[in-house]
């Protein structure tokens, strides 16, 4: 049997089947921990957590504690008007969204007078607690998932864009783009996008051709602002060239699609999903400064600044 643990929770006498989440080169699952300089060798890591196997090794001795996930600490601090206040955004957004889905689905078209209404809500939702309209959003059920996600990148690059002081018109399209980012998602099959075993090499690739699927639909509207465009085509996009579907590198990526990047994994690893537990924010953030050559760090390093007043992730940047 198969047990994910955090890396601090590693003993000797575990069978280490995988490190996940940033893990230095040097270290590679399938092996015994059979000495004390090999568990330290993981403790001290960059990895995030270890998934072991307790048929072939030792288990955990023990219940342990964890410390409670921060994103919990933070909502606490959302007042009951705030909830509710934020619940009926993301109920009017929603509805929003899926007349813009549908369209998309049933003929091709993409309804941006409804797409921009819903950015005007999602703006002032997180104009004072940005994370309220994330933190409410975080479970996302298999049906909804593409469109809370939606509406919580849009959140995140709304709030990210007036951290950096853009002006207003430059916010605003920073969350259309986040709010039509995966719209290439809906031309591809459900059964695939809600798959919840390991993709193949295929499905993968299949799966990778949503941002060029989704710039087509967009760019046969003839009136998206280019950004959107760019943010739609370039978010997987990594600085170091990794990414695709173009391999662009450093300062050929635009400062939009490098804040999308950032927010699209944000959120999508801090997200609770039916077969998925989420990171915490703190986690999250150190899987993220952990994959380098990812993200733009200085962009990244605001990001978290950004954030710092409601999740307190100032103690988890390495």
């Amino acid at each position: 049997m198969r047990k994910r643990i955090r890396r601090h929770q590693v003993r000797l006498g575990m069978f280490v089947e995988e490190l996940e989440g940033g893990a230095q080169a040097a270290l590679r699952g399938g092996f015994l921990l059979s000495t004390e300089l090999e568990v330290d060798r993981v403790r001290t890591s960059n990895v995030i957590s270890v998934l072991i196997n307790v048929q072939k090794g030792c288990d955990i001795a023990g219940p342990t504690r964890r410390a409670p996930p921060l994103a919990h600490a933070a909502l606490s601090t959302i007042t009951a008007a705030e909830n509710r206040a934020v619940s009926r955004t993301i109920d009017q957004t929603k509805h929003l969204l899926a007349g813009v889905f549908t369209d998309v689905r049933l003929g091709g078209t993409v309804a941006l007078g409804q797409a921009e209404e819903a950015v005007e809500k999602i703006a002032s939702a997180v104009e004072h607690n940005p994370i309220a309209l994330i933190g409410i959003s975080r479970l996302k059920k298999k049906d909804e998932y593409t469109f809370l996600h939606s509406i919580a990148v849009s959140g995140l690059m709304v709030h990210f864009g007036r951290w950096l002081k853009l002006d207003e018109r430059s916010v605003q399209i920073l969350g259309l783009s986040g709010l039509l980012h995966d719209i290439g998602k809906l031309l591809l099959p459900k059964g695939l996008l809600n798959k919840t075993d390991r993709l193949d090499d295929q499905e993968i690739a299949q799966i990778r051709t949503h941002t060029r699927r989704g710039y087509d639909l967009l760019s046969a509207n003839g009136d998206v602002h280019e950004t959107v465009l760019d943010v739609c085509l370039h978010h997987h996009e990594h600085v170091d060239g990794g990414g695709y579907p173009d391999r662009l590198r450093g300062e050929q990526l635009s400062m939009p699609v490098r804040i999308a990047a950032i927010c699209d994994v944000y959120d999508a690893m801090t997200t609770l999903r039916p077969y998925k537990r989420a990171w915490t924010p703190a986690e999250t953030v150190q899987m993220m400064f952990g994959s380098k050559g990812h993200f733009d760090r200085a962009l990244l390093t605001e990001f978290v600044e950004s954030l710092e007043p409601f999740l307190r992730l100032k103690r988890a940047r390495p």
